[in-house]
């Protein structure tokens, strides 16, 4: 695995936070929402609870022995009670910051057990597969653009992108997304912040990741670099991880 985040041309401040475990087999990549600080911290608390639970969940795994696929199911089941708790978290400490500012985040992470992999997001953070020469998003997007696009005006295009439908810490309840699907060896996961996809399609993530070797962080420096040369705008966050099993 490899992974970077980077402030972007235009941020005063870094809204992404980013983890990653080879060993335990997971990756999560957060985009913050809200006004002073409230994004950074979102953000990192989310990545911090998600990780944590990730490697308490892969030590028990550890100890234990079990069906693997039993082990997949109540993982499953697992990531979607840590999500409602994560967000009850942030609803909180949003609620009870003194200036009372929204305190939100994005959240997209994979999680490898027994030769597959859940895939798990809310927003427009996304993780994508290359598998041979295929490029696929697993991920769904979680905006105005994506999910009512007959309403946008003319003109407004770029904006509706923006407007996230679903975050942790914005509302009360959630509907986070989930996938579960078999691992191939040698498949390539992308998880990134919504900065990536700035001023880039998904044509570039395939030229650039059809490209990547054993070593994943020169793919990783050249997807930041290429987003950066054409604007970026954007805090940008990529994790690369490659199925060896």
């Amino acid at each position: 695995m490899a992974g970077k985040t980077d402030l972007g041309r235009k941020r005063r401040n870094n809204e992404d936070a980013l983890y990653f475990s080879e060993e335990e087999r997971f990756a999560i990549v957060a985009d913050g929402m809200g006004g002073l600080q409230a994004g950074e911290v979102a953000s990192q608390m989310a990545v911090q609870a998600m990780s944590a639970n990730f490697i308490r969940a892969f030590e028990e795994r550890r100890r234990t022995k079990g069906r693997p696929q039993e082990a997949l199911g109540r993982l499953a089941v697992s990531c979607r009670e840590w999500l409602h708790s994560i967000n009850a978290d942030l609803w909180l400490a949003a609620t009870s910051r003194e200036r009372k500012h929204k305190m939100g985040a994005t959240i997209a992470f994979i999680v490898e057990c027994a030769d597959h992999v859940i895939v798990g997001n809310m927003g427009d953070s996304r993780v994508y597969r290359l598998r041979g020469p295929k490029l696929a998003q697993l991920s769904i997007d979680h905006s105005w653009a994506a999910e009512a696009p007959e309403t946008v005006p003319q003109g407004e295009e770029k904006r509706s992108k923006k407007f996230v439908t679903r975050a942790l810490g914005i509302q009360s309840r959630i509907d986070p997304e989930f996938l579960v699907e078999k691992v191939d060896r040698g498949d390539l996961f992308l998880l990134c912040s919504d900065g990536l996809m700035e001023d880039m399609e998904d044509r570039d993530l395939e030229g650039i990741l059809s490209k990547a070797g054993e070593d994943l962080w020169p793919a990783v420096d050249m997807l930041v670099k290429t987003e950066l040369e054409r604007g970026g705008p954007d805090n940008i966050s990529v994790i690369l991880a490659k199925a060896v099993g």
